[in-house]
């Protein structure tokens, strides 16, 4: 029987070790701007009185703004932190804590700790109980509740709750529906009134950041929409995404610098941290004894000289153009009026996309014709039918009653598509949808997995 000699089976073993090390590499390469930072601009808290800071977990409000929030507490500012889970849906966490495969009782015990952990690093911050706002809703369902349980509960997989059953739950027994985190949201918004907020950056891949994120621009936009003296600060704050931040690791007198692929996209801004503030945050951190145990290098990565936020805005403005639209790419950037309903994406974020052109998202393109909404990704490469293109639509009315859709071209076809060079337009009847205010919207690509996606676009269609 013929065998390969051993020689090839090492240069395969090599060459399988340079890509790994090649993997790691570009996307350590990818988690960090080169620019300085003190290229970033710093947040001026001038004018602001009211900071809300909203956190997907127990640990993340610490993780995002410990230092803004000590700033913002000096200034004589008011500070209420929303914690949006009950930190209840961590398989590792709970079953290193408790050493055994957890139970219902185990998730639901580890989640009373992590609330408890929070005002303990709150506590470091100057903040005490009457600050924090616990509204208790899953943890890792945020994105279930924002897509498929709008008003129909759902029930955690790890302990089995469809209610918000916690002591310090915001509003107990509300139910695990998207209707009802969106209406917890619009109340602080409307009692609290901050005029500074601080939210997870659309763009992290966590899909409880991700959904919150829409979330809490959903609950904004429906609240400027009431009152149009409304209009508060949007700062979103990034966790997830890729190997941010690097270096790992307690590194103190380092700063924290956006990935690259978002750092070209976006306004960022810092808030420099004093010594002690520094020193507040690490003990702040301390906190989640929980948490260390499976990513105690992750967590204490953010105890840097800075914190940053992305500005944000709590809808995409639509564009215009002039004429037909089935035209070369080129000729709709060309009828294209100004930047409005022009979104940039981030491309070759990772080794897959990298590779996949045909499946990296570069740009999506967003305007309305009468009661006609056209949506457009463009691609690096023309697209396939080997890949699934989507695009996921959740029309918003304004009593909070919400309809959802899905859009695909690829081997499976649904709804109106139209290709054309580097472009697949999708076009949404507006009046079919019931003539929503607000439509949220993303656009994915697939081949079995996920391939690229993009972050939830909020768009604003008038009463």
């Amino acid at each position: 029987m013929w065998r390969l000699p051993w020689r090839w089976f090492w240069t395969l073993g090599l060459v399988l070790i340079l890509l790994v090390v090649g993997t790691s590499n570009y996307e350590r390469y990818l988690a960090t701007s080169d620019r300085p930072a003190d290229a970033y601009p710093v947040l001026s808290l001038e004018g602001y009185h009211r900071l809300l800071v909203v956190a997907p977990h127990c640990d993340d409000e610490t993780l995002a703004a410990a230092g803004l929030i000590q700033a913002a507490r000096r200034r004589g500012m008011d500070i209420r932190v929303v914690i949006a889970t009950a930190g209840d849906g961590y398989i590792r966490a709970t079953a290193t804590w408790f050493r055994r495969p957890p139970r219902a009782a185990d998730f639901v015990a580890l989640g009373e700790m992590r609330q408890r952990e929070s005002l303990a690093a709150l506590a470091h911050l100057g903040l005490d109980e009457k600050d924090a706002v616990f509204l208790t809703y899953p943890e890792r369902r945020i994105g279930v509740l924002w897509w498929s349980r709008w008003d129909t509960p759902d029930r955690s997989p790890f302990t089995g709750r469809t209610r918000n059953l916690y002591p310090r739950a915001f509003q107990f027994n509300a139910p695990y529906t998207g209707q009802a985190l969106l209406e917890d949201l619009r109340t602080l918004l409307k009692t609290f009134r901050p005029d500074l907020i601080v939210f997870p950056h659309p763009n992290d891949v966590h899909p409880d950041h991700r959904a919150l994120s829409v979330f809490v621009r959903l609950a904004v936009a429906m609240e400027e929409d009431q009152d149009s003296d409304y209009r508060p600060r949007l700062l979103g704050y990034l966790v997830h995404y890729g190997r941010f931040p690097q270096p790992v690791g307690l590194k103190p007198q380092a700063f924290l610098l956006p990935p690259r692929p978002l750092d070209a996209l976006e306004e960022w801004v810092q808030w420099p941290l004093a010594e002690l503030d520094v020193a507040a945050k690490g003990a702040a951190v301390e906190e989640y004894h929980s948490q260390l145990k499976v990513l105690g290098r992750f967590l204490r990565s953010f105890v840097r000289q800075n914190e940053l936020f992305a500005l944000q805005d709590a809808v995409t403005s639509l564009g215009i153009v002039d004429g037909a639209i089935w035209q070369d790419p080129e000729e709709v950037q060309r009828n294209w009026k100004g930047t409005d309903g022009l979104v940039r994406e981030p491309v070759k974020d990772n080794v897959i996309r990298w590779v996949a052109a045909g499946a990296d998202i570069s740009h999506m393109m967003l305007f309305r014709a009468g009661d006609s909404l056209w949506v457009g990704i463009e691609l690096r490469r023309p697209p396939t039918p080997a890949y699934d293109y989507r695009i996921s639509l959740r029309a918003v009315f304004p009593n909070g009653e919400s309809t959802a859709r899905v859009g695909r071209w690829g081997a499976v076809r649904q709804g109106e598509w139209e290709e054309r060079g580097r472009f697949l337009w999708y076009r949404v009847d507006l009046e079919e949808l019931g003539s929503p205010t607000w439509i949220a919207l993303t656009a994915e690509t697939r081949q079995g997995e996920v391939l690229d996606f993009t972050a939830w676009y909020l768009l604003y269609l008038g009463k």
